[in-house]
């Protein structure tokens, strides 16, 4: 029996079995109250540290290779990060009032910067916590007269408190088998590192920097979301005989990769790509993706000053080529105004995830809005991008859309730039209120995007990232599947195609439900499409129509997962333990 079990975020999957092999080493607290004749020094040792990552960054940035050139603009965001006001200036004013050393303001400062960021609703953003963080640790090694560990390439788990596309830099890939963060989220660097390599990795996971020590020997399942600490040898041999049996099926499921995905019956359906930055567009080609289903913008944003419509175009007209002739669905800005107008005077909303985001946002400042659309417009002259609008919750806002993208036809056409004349258009449903007016958005839209995640949230009422209720977040709840069928009908009355391109559609349980309510096409991180595809073609659409009819009449969520297990297991069989699914882990208080 291993000596502990560790959970966490399964980002990538697979299993490793390897040793630890620790990034950071072993975090000293150092929590000491001082003088008010140290202050200033505290403060000046503090700005000096600054400096000297600025410096080191600079160094790695000019290391990065042409093929990941994305990650130049990550390490220079983090540049201008440490020079930020609101993490230095913070800092060093806490320094002089609270009287405590420079690390220790540092780390509370840290702190509070990332809590900050975790309390917003879009994931992309919430793991942007995840660059303080980095720049946090930087800062805390050059204080303590430390640098990063450098892992020599021998075969090991990485194991860190987290991990930046610097870091990335000055690691030594090679050997690397997993890697393990106390930090991080599903669209965290770690996340798309991971899977870009292959190789299984957990984000999140609970106690790891107490519990590891270097040389420790681990299992890693990054399809169970769990880390064996010193495993015994039936566990070894247990964990072996699986690792090889899914390295087989993974392999299997990437030589057929770009078989359309067609189930048994002749129903097929496409299976698209989630893409959260543009570094992820390599892993495109061997994944079968069937085109882009959803785009994030908002990195683009996240540098400091607002991107000009010159850097857009050039940005989302690279990914148009790369995709060409599928189609990429870019899905307009979706940070809000706690973000977006940190620069000026920040508005201060007491819950931004119902605030001033999304759609709500860009129609409120519409010269941010309107730069986008223009790039957008010019990146679709080519004829394979599409619009998606988040955060929609009525008629209104689509059409407010629709005049502003007629009004920028005709400033194009005047300019004589070549750009789209118009764009297929469609929206995130992701609202219970455009859900309940879905037939009369289905009337005016091109196509609807479920976006899952948040739609959960909202219907469930809850906040996804307080654990206090985190058992209520069930895709299987009546109000879920019922909401899910009525969008689904709603645009299939109207003749217009509707996707999911939330969590559920990467999970068995909810691939399946959403294949028997019509779906026309899912999408997920490149890394998954392969096995979805796959495991699409071992299903019937009857079937599936037969088990969403069963679960959409239950009321019992324990009883609908049961119906869709044992569905799953007599066409699947012992396949299903090689998909990853969040659907068996919730339980009441």
């Amino acid at each position: 029996m291993a000596r502990a079990v560790l959970f966490g975020i399964p980002v990538s999957p697979g299993i490793a079995i390897g040793v630890i092999r620790l990034m950071h080493g072993v975090r000293l607290a150092d929590e000491r109250h001082i003088g008010p004749r140290e202050a200033a020094a505290e403060a000046q040792a503090l700005c000096d540290a600054a400096a000297g990552v600025r410096a080191d960054l600079q160094k790695t940035m000019r290391n990065v290779p042409e093929d990941l050139a994305e990650y130049r603009e990550v390490i220079a965001a983090q540049m201008e990060l440490v020079r930020d006001p609101k993490l230095l200036d913070s800092a060093c004013a806490r320094i002089r009032k609270e009287l405590i050393c420079a690390p220790w303001a540092l780390d509370r400062t840290v702190e509070d910067l990332c809590n900050f960021f975790r309390g917003m609703d879009d994931p992309y953003l919430r793991d942007r916590a995840q660059d303080i963080r980095a720049v946090g640790l930087r800062l805390r090694e050059r204080l303590a007269g430390t640098r990063h560990r450098r892992n020599s390439g021998a075969p090991g788990v990485l194991a860190a408190e987290d991990l930046s596309p610097a870091d990335v830099m000055e690691l030594n890939l090679q050997g690397v088998l997993a890697i393990l963060t106390a930090e991080g989220g599903p669209t965290s660097h770690t996340a798309i590192l991971s899977r870009s390599l292959h190789i299984p990795a957990l984000v999140g996971v609970t106690g790891l920097l107490n519990a590891v020590r270097d040389e420790d020997q681990v299992i890693v399942d990054g399809l169970g979301g769990c880390v064996l600490l010193a495993p015994d040898q039936k566990d070894l041999a247990g964990y072996t005989s699986r690792r090889d049996k899914y390295t087989a099926w993974e392999s299997q499921t990437r030589l057929t990769a770009h078989w359309p995905a067609e189930m048994c019956d002749g129903v097929r359906v496409a299976v698209q790509a989630n893409l959260e930055s543009p570094e992820e567009l390599a892993d495109l080609p061997e994944s079968g993706a069937d085109g882009v289903g959803l785009y994030r913008t908002e990195f683009s944003y996240l540098k400091g000053n607002l991107p000009t419509e010159a850097e857009l175009m050039r940005e989302y007209g690279a990914v148009a080529e790369k995709i060409a002739p599928q189609r990429v669905v870019f899905r307009t800005l979706d940070a809000g105004a706690d973000k977006m107008l940190r620069a000026q005077a920040a508005l201060k909303e007491p819950n931004p995830a119902l605030g001033l985001r999304g759609i709500r946002f860009c129609l409120r400042h519409q010269g941010i809005f309107r730069t986008q659309l223009r790039a957008l417009l010019r990146a679709g002259a080519n004829g394979n991008v599409a619009l998606m609008l988040p955060m929609i919750s009525g008629l209104s806002e689509v059409q407010s859309v629709r005049r502003i993208l007629q009004e920028l036809h005709q400033e194009l056409c005047a300019q004589a730039l070549p750009h789209a004349p118009s764009l297929p258009l469609g929206v995130m449903v992701e609202t219970p209120a455009a859900v309940l007016v879905c037939d009369a958005l289905a009337r005016e839209c091109d196509f609807f995007s479920i976006g899952t995640n948040d739609l959960i949230h909202y219907l469930m009422a809850i906040d996804r990232n307080n654990r206090h209720v985190g058992y209520l977040h069930e895709p299987l709840h009546p109000a879920v599947v019922r909401s899910l069928k009525r969008v689904i009908d709603a645009a299939h009355r109207e003749g217009i195609g509707v996707s999911v391109c939330g969590e559920l559609a990467s999970d068995p349980y909810g691939l399946a439900l959403l294949l028997g309510m019509g779906v026309d096409a899912v999408s997920a991180a490149p890394r998954f499409v392969p096995g979805m595809k796959h495991m699409i073609r071992r299903l019937n659409a009857a079937t599936c129509m037969d088990l969403a009819h069963s679960v959409l009449l239950s009321t019992d969520v324990a009883a609908s997962k049961r119906m869709v297990r044992e569905k799953l297991h007599q066409s699947l069989g012992p396949e299903l333990a090689f998909h990853t699914t969040s659907l068996l882990t919730h339980s009441q208080p």
